[in-house]
Formats: structure tokens, sequence, C-alpha cells
């Protein structure tokens, strides 16, 4: 190999790589007859490029003569190979001769050229990629930022429900009281709930109007055929709704599906509304149990059984039912308290065929106030373990024990009144020192007429525990809720 050619820097002309010292991966240059490498170099060979799908590589084979010989016009044409594609990069070339020779027409031989280049920085020269629809694309962050307010109001939490963003707190001035008029608040609780979330999908369409101004939702003729179908359906569903509604108010709410639902419950002279006054006056009671969260609210009054739920009511009579508890799912942690906790879910069965059955939810220990509001027995059909509360536990542990004290006899002229707790039982019960002598010990002779019944004073008893350590409630003393004298679990007795 000559010694003038062996380790040579070689600039690329401008009509080697396109532009400049830039050349394109994949690009075939194809010359004429010729030794030159470009334009106005020996002979000036006219050239042409064309895109290849290359190996990475780079050669060239170039005729030319050998170093003081002459050139030969037979040479090869040149070739650069690259990496293929609409790729621009940056190489740094050298240039050497290669052993070997062929044949021109004069006989003479010429060199093979090579031209080899190392990689450096491949960028594309093709179109460039759209810009994807990320998490920064205002749309998708609207949409994302929609979805949650809808769910939110439709299901809303306890925070969202304290800021007022219900159908409840919105429409309240239409809405009316509850405790005034439970079931006329409710006719109208329903249907302003269903017209309200009918608007969901318009309120979206509106929104997307501003988080999207590329697609012209603004302009109905210039969207697409998707969201013209969505706006469609968007329109649609808040105008048969409010045909509903208007078709539910007609006669004084006569068409109502929850006036359907009383009026199966009413007697054959009288309606719906007679049932509502019922239910009316019987909500408006303190004595009533009711739990759940506002969407799933249970309501037991002395007569009905109630289920609230977003869009209708379930009511039925108590006397007309048959209770089972079906299920049983233990959870342990809870948003309210930080103890495993115990959800029952029983069937509310009706005897009435046109009655239809549902379920109701409740926490376990909330189990026992709700079966003293019963008039019917519940029973458990699939076997279902209940765990009751610390203090359930604690109040049938108290009743066993002052069952078996020392009983009171009440004189005949002193007449007993209610229990001035839970208003509902008889007074039965007399706190009289039985522990010990009248003046030993911590606890004290109480003075009080009878005025409590068993259960409200082992509620009372439990109340004035420590909660942290249940060790010791049986073996303590707590005052009288009357006149504040010390007394223990042997000191109440029970009237005979």
């Amino acid at each position: 190999m000559p010694e003038a050619s062996r380790g040579q820097g070689l600039r690329v002309p401008a009509g080697l790589g396109g532009r400049g010292a830039r050349a394109r991966p994949g690009s075939r240059l194809e010359r004429g007859r010729g030794s030159g490498l470009g334009p106005g170099r020996r002979g000036g060979a006219e050239e042409r490029e064309e895109m290849d799908g290359g190996a990475g590589t780079i050669s060239a084979r170039g005729g030319g003569s050998r170093p003081g010989g002459p050139a030969s016009p037979a040479a090869p044409a040149p070739r650069i190979r690259g990496c293929g594609g609409n790729y621009r990069w940056n190489y740094r070339w050298s240039i050497r001769a290669e052993a070997g020779s062929t044949a021109g027409a004069a006989g003479s031989t010429a060199p093979r050229w090579s031209i080899r280049g190392r990689s450096g920085n491949c960028r594309s020269r093709g179109p460039r990629r759209p810009v994807g629809r990320s998490m920064e694309s205002p749309a998708v962050t609207f949409t994302l930022a929609y979805l949650v307010f809808a769910v939110c109001f439709v299901f809303p939490p306890d925070e969202v429900r304290s800021a007022g963003l219900t159908v409840q707190s919105l429409l309240s001035a239409w809405l009316g009281s509850e405790d005034a008029a439970f079931v006329q608040y409710h006719l109208r609780r329903s249907t302003g709930t269903l017209l309200a979330h009918s608007l969901l999908p318009l309120g979206y369409y509106l929104g997307m109007c501003f988080a999207a101004p590329e697609k012209h939702l603004c302009f109905f003729y210039l969207a697409s055929k998707e969201w013209k179908t969505f706006f469609f359906f968007a329109v649609l569903l808040p105008a048969i709704t409010s045909a509903l509604a208007y078709y539910w108010s007609r006669k004084g709410w006569n068409n109502h599906p929850l006036a359907r639902t009383l009026a199966v419950h009413a007697l054959p002279q009288s309606g719906w509304r007679a049932v509502a006054s019922s239910i009316n006056t019987e909500f408006r009671r303190i004595d009533k149990f009711a739990t759940g969260a506002p969407g799933a609210r249970v309501i037991v009054t002395d007569t009905w059984v109630i289920k609230v739920t977003t869009y209708c009511l379930h009511v039925a009579q108590q006397q007309d039912i048959h209770l089972t508890v079906t299920d049983s799912r233990q959870h342990e942690l809870t948003p309210d308290s930080n103890v495993p906790v115990q959800f029952l879910t029983i069937r509310v069965a009706s005897v009435n065929p046109y009655v239809k059955a549902f379920d109701i939810r409740l926490n376990s220990t909330e189990y026992g106030e709700l079966r003293e509001k019963l008039r019917a027995p519940i029973s458990n059909a699939a076997n279902v373990v209940i765990h009751q509360s610390l203090s359930d536990l604690f109040l049938e542990t108290f009743t066993s024990l002052v069952e078996i004290n020392q009983t009171y006899h009440v004189p005949s002229t002193q007449e007993l009144e209610p229990c001035i707790g839970c208003m509902q039982t008889i007074a039965n019960i007399k706190l009289i020192k039985n522990c010990q002598e009248p003046n030993e010990g911590e606890c004290q002779q109480c003075y009080c007429r009878p005025m409590w019944c068993l259960t409200c004073m082992g509620k009372w008893f439990a109340s004035r525990q420590d909660q942290q350590h249940p060790e010791t409630w049986l073996s303590s003393q707590v005052p009288c809720p009357t006149c504040r004298a010390k007394f223990c679990i042997l000191d109440v007795c029970l009237i005979r």
C-alpha cells in the first residue's frame, strides 16, 4: 500500500453526503466513470444519490490512480453505504489504499480505495413524530379530573358531603325538610338526583370544548363523527329524564314510583297519601332506628322498615316481613375506627307479593339495637357468627349478674313511672347497698326512687368505664345517674 495514502484524513465533499460533511446512512452515491470523489475533483464526475437500507457500515471503492500512475478510466464506481432510513449522522473519515488492482483499458492497474468511518450521533431527518397524548395533555387531564368529580358527585364521600357538593345541598330550597315531610322530601330528591346525574355527560362535552380546542367541539359540524354521536346522547339523556320527571310530578306526584310503592300498603278506602302520612309521623319520633350512609340508609320505625337509596325507596311493613341474615363480611380497617368490624347483610322479604324483597346492610355492633326495634325475629340461615360489641357483651353479663342479686319489693302505694332513659319501659330497678355494711367501702346508699330500667342502667354503667381496660368493669363503681352516689353491680336490685 502506498505510504502517501495510509492514514490520510479525507474531508467528505458536499456531493458525497448531500450537505457539507454530513452523510446519510443508507445513502448510495453512484458516480459516472472517473476516479474523483466529488465535483471538481479529478474530472468532476457527475453524481446521483439514492436512499438505501444499508447495514450500518460505510465502505467506498473508488477508481483512481496509484500515486504517480495514470488514472484508470475503467475504475469501479465508489460506493458509500450507511445504516439506512431517513437519518443524518456525522462520521470521522479516513482513507487508505488496499492492496490489489483492477485492470484498465490500457492495462494499467489502479488501487482499491476504501473509506471507513466511526459512527457518531445518529439523528432522524424524516418527518417529526407527532407528540402523543401524554398525561400532560389538557384533554387527558380534564378527562381524569371530570371522572373523579363524577364519581364523587354520584357517590359522595364524607368530605364532599361536608363541602355541600351534593344534590341534597344544592337543591335544599326546593326539597324542603326531611323531618317535616319525609315522603315528599324523597319524592323530590329522587327526581332531582336523576336529573342532576343525567347532565354529567353534557357537562363533560362542554368542558372538552375548552380543554381540547383542536377538536373543534364548539362547532358541531366540524366535530368528528364519534363526538357528534356522544353529543347527541349527551343531549338526549337529560331530555328524556326531564320528560320523565314532568310525568312523575303530574297529579300531585301520583305517577312517581314511590307513590306506587306506598299504594301497595294502603287500605282499600285510602291511598298512598295515608301511608305517607303514617311514615312521616313515625319518622319524626326520636326512638326510631337509623343507620348507614345517605345513599344506603336503613330506617326502622314502629311499623315500617325503610331502605333509602340514591334513586328510590324500599318500604315494607313490619307485620308482613321475614328477616334472614344471608351474609357476613369482616373488614380489618375502616375509616371510622382502627379495629376490625363485621358487616351483616339481612334479607327483608314480605308476604305481600306486590312488595319486592330487598337487602339491608349494617354493622354487627348495631345488630342488637335493630333486633330490639323489630317485631319479627331474625333468622340466621347461613349460620353466621355475629360479633357483638364490647358494650353488648358487657350488657348481657350485667343483666345476668343483676338477675341473681337480691330483689326489691316496691310498696303498694308507690306507682312506677317509665324509665327516664328510654321512656319505653317501666322503671324496674332500685339501687340498694348490698355489697358491704352501710359504713364500709366506697359504695354509698342511694335514696332515689326507681327511675331507670335494667337496660339503660347497664348502658350507663358501661359508659362510665375505662374503655382500654375492660377487665376492670365488673369490679368498678360508678355514680348514680341521678344523685351521684357510688354503687357497684351487687347494689343493683330488680323490682318485684
